[in-house]
């Protein structure tokens, strides 16, 4: 996407347990405001074969395919193709390669972040897929699609990401997001902005930033600051606040969300959600892992809050949940 009016493009973040294609679409519907949407990362490996939960979230019937970017978490070239071929053949048109996860278990494998601390191997693993992606997908007869990064400065020290841009540079990255922090950071220790201006001097790609970026104030100061960046990725402070995007784009500072659009969204999801999924536990697992980040925006309903996330039946959710939603927030 071009930038246009000095105005960023801005992407919705993948968040595991969060963003799957039901929430992406109803984000779309009720909200919007964004460019691309991200999937939580798709680990593919020596089965060739996606699960069903992982083909339901790049589905293209169930999927803008202009609008989303599947991501992938791998360290194996040959998973890699294998998948981004598939998902090309789907219609999607870029693919994000997740070089930034810091979980544990992932890290322990060499992925996410992981793969950062071993700079020759992700070398060789990105060569092996730029080299390798438009044979892969001629294969299933697809277009080659674009690759992106998602990347952290590195896993122990932040100087490791002089030696990880350098890698970078070498190849065609079609976008590069960076969330300047290392593994070891996870998302608690102060962003490293420093290490971000300095790929702004030394990058290739075109760079999108990540990190904290929970006001419309907040994506203003990049604006300001950074002329050639293109976009940032918005995570929990768009999970949070779903209208912020919308609130940046038409250039104004509310102070309170539209209680009434979020009451419909709100109950728009939890109806998707009994419908798909079986029994009232997972139901009440998701809803109530929104609330995370919801319960932002109801800063004096602490009590209500902690009943909802004890409720243990779904008419006490919908109760606890109404009572919340029609006393209204910030």
């Amino acid at each position: 996407m071009d930038k246009s009016n000095n105005r960023l493009n801005l992407y919705l973040a993948p968040l595991e347990g969060v963003t799957d294609s039901i929430y992406r679409n109803t984000f779309l519907k009720y909200y919007g405001g964004v460019g691309k949407v991200y999937t939580p990362f798709i680990s593919p490996n020596s089965t060739f074969k996606f699960t069903t939960r992982e083909f339901k979230d790049i589905d293209s019937e169930k999927n803008d395919v202009s609008l989303t970017v599947p991501q992938l978490l791998t360290n194996n070239p040959e998973h890699l193709l294998w998948a981004a071929a598939e998902i090309a053949s789907l219609g999607f048109g870029e693919i994000n390669l997740n070089l930034g996860c810091p979980s544990g278990t992932v890290v322990a494998k060499k992925k996410g972040s992981g793969l950062l601390y071993y700079p020759e191997e992700l070398d060789k693993f990105l060569y092996s897929i730029y080299s390798g992606l438009d044979e892969a997908c001629s294969r299933k007869n697809a277009k080659t699609p674009a690759i992106s990064i998602k990347t952290r400065l590195g896993k122990v020290e932040p100087e490791e990401f002089y030696e990880i841009l350098d890698i970078y540079n070498k190849y065609p990255v079609h976008e590069l997001t960076i969330h300047p922090r290392i593994q070891t950071d996870f998302y608690k220790e102060p962003l490293r902005m420093e290490f971000f201006d300095y790929a702004i001097s030394h990058a290739k790609a075109n760079l999108v930033f990540n990190g904290e970026l929970n006001t419309t104030a907040d994506i203003l100061s990049i604006e300001e600051k950074y002329d050639i960046v293109n976009a940032v990725m918005l995570g929990r402070g768009l999970i949070s606040n779903p209208e912020l995007a919308i609130w940046y784009n038409n250039g104004t500072l509310p102070d309170k969300i539209d209680m009434a659009k979020f009451k419909d969204f709100h109950n728009s999801l939890l109806e998707q959600y009994i419908s798909v999924l079986s029994g009232e536990k997972p139901v009440l697992h998701r809803m109530k892992e929104f609330w995370v980040y919801w319960q932002k925006n109801f800063p004096n309903q602490e009590k209500q809050i902690k009943k909802l996330r004890k409720s243990n039946k779904l008419m006490e959710y919908k109760d606890y949940a109404n009572i919340l939603l029609t006393s209204g927030g910030l």
